[in-house]
């Protein structure tokens, strides 16, 4: 495997370590401790089966004959389900935080061919567009039996996705040749556009759509179809005309989030940034209202920046006004790669080069080579040894141990175990001496020659501003010690 052999894009966000110090607004804010209790609805990408799991809550399924999922994009059952794809959930939490799930309903965001693919820095992120409507994939999108170095042009894909503040989508998961859906092979989702509305035909994204009385479902209209307003395209595509035949038109997945109880728990990408004036910032189409008595989970407020992945538990006030209740980030800011040196299952954790990783029911464990789901237990050293990478969120324990709650784990097999680590995390303050650093709670001398284009001076000097100091290690274990480790590179994220 190679570890981590591209500088990884991180947020540039430092995730707030240590709780209960925010004083933003005038308010004391609280340390997240709690869940939804009580019914309610979930809406956020699965991250688990054995039951389903959605928002980091095992939800039960046997209370739904034939554990039926709404949709009429293919996905009969939830056998059909794959990590990833955004779930809508109605049902009832229990105070040990699994749930009785009363209802299932899940919709594809766009369902068509890749086109203007363009692969980014370390072929670890795309974009391209379907029908127009442009797409971003990254490092935590969820792909089934493929990589994102493989998606190509002309792929038939289907996605699910978050809408962003721009209007792209930014996907959770995406799927390769799904059955054919006769009539309604091709799903778009985005807005009319401006002046295109004529007689049986708009566009949308540039993209012309043809339609007639019968298109259109939940009591809606040619009337309807207003400049800017979002709606969900299905049909087929007509390669002699160049345009789509709309079959359905009904209005976009916002309807994904309609309060059908108390609560809700929502998961996406920030889509504006926080105004400190309202106390509120955008979430899948959402307004999220912050008060004192919000919760809050490794985070601050200067965190809340367009892009983030967060999750959301709130109270629907009306329409897109949502009371939070309990906010936490669900974007890495720290990685570690190499082999396993043990795995626990009492806890829910193995080691890899000294550093802690916690597994949680949210944590995606793939192949590298299949992209097959993998559980903690596949994960324990056999006749392989067993090298992975880890993407997830620098955490501190209640005994002030920092460890990585992992959000994504890749497996890789191999016939011998390496010594060479390379992890990525904040520094802390007291983190430096003048022969070691410490760092994801590893220890790790140094030496003048392993800093690389940057001295310790100044490293000091950084870690006494105020901004957070992400730093990149290449280390090995030193010879014939099992806990000890040396540095051969230390750079500046």
């Amino acid at each position: 495997m190679i570890l981590i052999a591209r500088k990884r894009v991180l947020v540039a966000l430092a995730t707030v370590l240590t709780l209960g110090l925010f004083s933003a607004c005038g308010g004391d804010y609280q340390v997240a401790d709690g869940g939804i209790r009580g019914t309610g609805s979930s809406v956020g990408p699965v991250s688990g089966f054995g039951s389903v799991f959605v928002n980091g809550v095992e939800f039960f399924t046997d209370g739904i004959r034939d554990r039926e999922v709404q949709s009429n994009d293919g996905i009969a059952s939830e056998n059909d389900l794959n990590e990833g794809m955004i779930l809508r959930i109605e049902g009832e939490w229990h105070p040990d935080g699994t749930g009785d799930a009363d209802s299932m309903e899940y919709d594809d965001t766009l369902r068509g061919k890749v086109s203007n693919l363009q692969m980014g820095a370390g072929r670890e992120s795309v974009s391209f567009e379907i029908y127009g409507q442009k797409v971003f994939a990254g490092r935590q999108t969820v792909l089934k039996n493929r990589t994102l170095a493989t998606l190509a042009e002309g792929d038939y894909v289907r996605i699910s996705a978050w809408r962003q503040s721009d209007g792209d989508y930014r996907a959770s998961y995406i799927g390769f040749n799904p059955a054919f859906y006769g009539d309604n092979r091709v799903e778009l989702e985005g807005p009319v556009d401006a002046g295109s509305v004529g007689p049986n035909q708009f566009t949308m994204n540039g993209v012309v759509i043809r339609f007639d009385d019968s298109s259109f479902v939940e009591g809606l209209s040619a009337e309807d179809l207003k400049p800017g307003v979002y709606f969900e395209i299905e049909g087929s595509e007509d390669s002699e005309s160049n345009t789509l035949i709309a079959k359905r038109i009904q209005l976009d997945d916002f309807r994904r989030y309609r309060p059908a109880g108390e609560d809700i728990e929502i998961a996406g990408p920030v889509s504006s940034s926080y105004n400190e004036v309202d106390q509120t910032f955008g979430l899948n189409g959402l307004v999220i209202q912050i008060t004192q008595e919000t919760e809050w989970d490794d985070l601050a407020l200067e965190d809340l920046k367009e892009g983030l992945l967060v999750q959301v538990e709130g109270e629907f006030v009306s329409g897109h006004f949502v009371h939070a209740t309990e906010i936490e980030i669900r974007d890495g800011n720290a990685e570690v790669a190499g082999t396993i040196d043990a795995v626990d299952l009492s806890t829910d954790s193995f080691l890899v080069g000294g550093v802690r990783v916690s597994v949680t029911p949210r944590t995606i464990i793939t192949d590298d080579d299949t992209d097959e789901t993998l559980l903690l237990s596949d994960l324990i050293p056999g006749a392989e040894s067993i090298q992975v990478e880890v993407s997830g969120l620098q955490k501190e324990g209640g005994d002030g141990k920092i460890y990585l709650e992992a959000l994504q784990v890749e497996r890789e097999l191999e016939d011998s175990p390496e010594d060479a680590y390379q992890l990525v995390g904040v520094l802390a303050k007291d983190g430096l001496s003048y022969s070691s650093i410490t760092i994801l709670g590893v220890s790790i001398g140094i030496e003048d020659d392993a800093f690389e284009d940057f001295s310790l001076s100044q490293l000091e000097t950084l870690l006494k501003g105020d901004e957070k100091v992400v730093i990149e290690v290449e280390y090995k274990r030193k010879s014939n010690f099992l806990d000890q480790y040396e540095a051969s590179s230390v750079e500046l994220e």
